[in-house]
């Protein structure tokens, strides 16, 4: 389990003005390339240093290495969010619905398992509820459940897939399971959860 430091600073939301927005943006985009490290191994001066930006701003925005990764799966979230709403709108049939699923899922899971330090931010960070940071944690979680939960018919239906992706990423990650092993059993649980859906919906 991943414990944060005990004397963070609040950090400064996400800015508006262009030329700050653009600095945030390249941190992220730095992140990103950090992000198929283990979590131990980011640090946010390096980030830093690889995206042009000072340390002093870089810090500004993101206390912790938490911080930055949790901000840049929010950034990844929202994008596969805007995927699968694109997708969706052309869905007719519960079939195209569960195929879209099963590819939104796999998605998810690539992403997880190919960035070991977000991976650890969303799976095993220990957040106080008193802490600042919890806000983002819940965001990136209602996202996370509410992407799948698109197609899957409701967001309580996209936690149980989210909870099946985070088994499946640890078991690929602990040699239990190939990524193609596992990525079926994900395809097998979004038929499940699709057929349930459809029942329902008959």
């Amino acid at each position: 389990m991943l414990e944060l430091p005990q004397d963070l600073v609040t950090p400064a939301p996400p800015p508006a003005t262009p030329r700050l927005a653009a600095r945030y943006a390249q941190l992220l985009d730095a992140a990103a390339r950090f992000a198929t490290l283990e979590y131990p191994d980011i640090d946010i001066t390096a980030v830093a240093e690889e995206a042009g930006v000072a340390f002093g701003t870089a810090h500004r925005y993101f206390p912790s290495a938490a911080h930055l990764l949790l901000a840049l799966h929010r950034r990844q979230l929202l994008e596969l969010r805007a995927r699968v709403e694109d997708r969706a709108s052309g869905s007719r049939t519960e079939a195209q619905r569960a195929r879209l699923l099963a590819g939104a899922a796999v998605e998810l899971f690539h992403m997880r398992l190919s960035q070991p330090a977000v991976n650890s931010c969303v799976d095993e960070l220990i957040v106080p509820a008193d802490h600042e940071l919890t806000g983002l944690v819940g965001e990136v979680d209602e996202l996370s459940w509410s992407v799948l939960g698109r197609l899957a018919g409701g967001a309580e239906r996209g936690r149980s897939i989210v909870h099946v992706i985070s088994g499946l990423v640890s078991a690929v990650r602990t040699g239990r399971l190939i990524p193609l092993e596992a990525e079926k059993q994900l395809k097998a649980a979004c038929e499940i959860v699709a057929r349930r859906r459809a029942s329902r919906a008959g």
